[in-house]
């Protein structure tokens, strides 16, 4: 993913599930802690980020419902529909704002797009969105999108069989907390910590010009960066100030071996589960899965309309 799982925004919306996670804690019926091995796991890319637990993270509701409105537009039409279009909509800021993700770690390339700023959450797009999906629809068009849709499912059955859900409590919600609860222990590992003296050596002219050095990685940016650079508000400007500081801090991260390290880390912690939380994985078609995931991301290459 994408810049959509930026520590930042995850640190917002998934903290007190994950606490619960790596800690153990048995609340609200939270399962044993007896390992179960994933049975198979995807190719490693670092570049991606790519990890054992993506397999089990479905497509996100809103991309999904948006995709398929796309995909069944013309058939409506043809169908007898009321001819209406599907408006454009910034998918990924309304997925941000809405939808929980795995972390991902800062790279470069986060740096250089936005700094330290959290990635947009809102989808410019989402009042027309909002009013063609609450339009009058006539028993004609009703009866068309009908058909439309079992057409649809009929052509592209991962779109069923390959659904998830988001919700707390599916699949695809505990793939994400087992995910950043891995993030988050991977960042404790002794390899990932004999790493840090090279981080904090090559950030010193950062120090040098006056700030102050967390003791990690994990600390950045510590809460005087992120005040003045306001990086928690994704409308405000990416400064240069910034853009040196986050691009010297993930350069570093690259050059002493701490990227390296934490994937190494993460993917280890991610290849076993809880055991009770591994019956509920055991039961997903990750090949399904994996199918509605390039159905979506096909549509939306193809079909999304220009950006008003």
């Amino acid at each position: 993913m994408t810049e959509r799982d930026r520590e930042q925004v995850a640190k917002r919306v998934t903290a007190v599930a994950v606490a619960l996670v790596v800690a153990g804690v048995v609340v609200a019926g939270l399962p044993s802690t007896r390992p179960w091995a994933l049975p198979s796991v995807p190719d490693r890319d670092r570049d991606s980020w790519a990890m054992p637990l993506d397999q089990y993270v479905g497509v996100g509701a809103i991309a999904s419902g948006y995709a398929q409105e796309l995909m069944i537009e013309r058939c409506r039409t043809d169908e007898g529909g009321d001819g209406s279009t599907v408006p454009w909509r910034d998918v990924a800021a309304a997925t941000t704002g809405a939808e929980r993700q795995p972390v991902r770690a800062f790279d470069l390339a986060d740096a250089r797009q936005r700094g330290y700023h959290v990635p947009p959450t809102a989808d410019a797009g989402e009042d027309a969105w909002r009013a063609f999906v609450l339009r009058p629809v006539s028993a004609t068009e009703s009866i068309a999108r009908d058909r439309c849709l079992d057409r649809l499912y009929s052509e592209h059955p991962e779109l069923l069989s390959g659904d998830l859900g988001t919700g707390t409590g599916t699949v695809s919600d505990i793939a994400i907390r087992l995910s950043d609860a891995a993030f988050r222990d991977a960042r404790d590992d002794d390899a990932v910590l004999d790493t840090v003296p090279a981080w904090l050596d090559c950030l010193q002219p950062v120090a040098a010009a006056g700030w102050e050095l967390p003791p990690t990685p994990a600390g950045m940016p510590t809460d005087a960066m992120a005040g003045a650079f306001a990086s928690s508000d994704p409308t405000t400007p990416v400064t240069e100030a910034e853009l040196d500081v986050a691009t010297a801090d993930a350069a570093c991260r690259e050059s002493s071996g701490y990227l390296d390290a934490l994937y190494d880390a993460e993917w280890e912690h991610q290849l076993t589960v809880p055991h009770d939380y591994g019956e509920r994985l055991s039961q997903v078609d990750t090949g399904a899965v994996a199918a509605a995931k390039r159905t979506v991301d096909d549509a939306l290459a193809r079909l999304t309309p220009p950006a008003p």
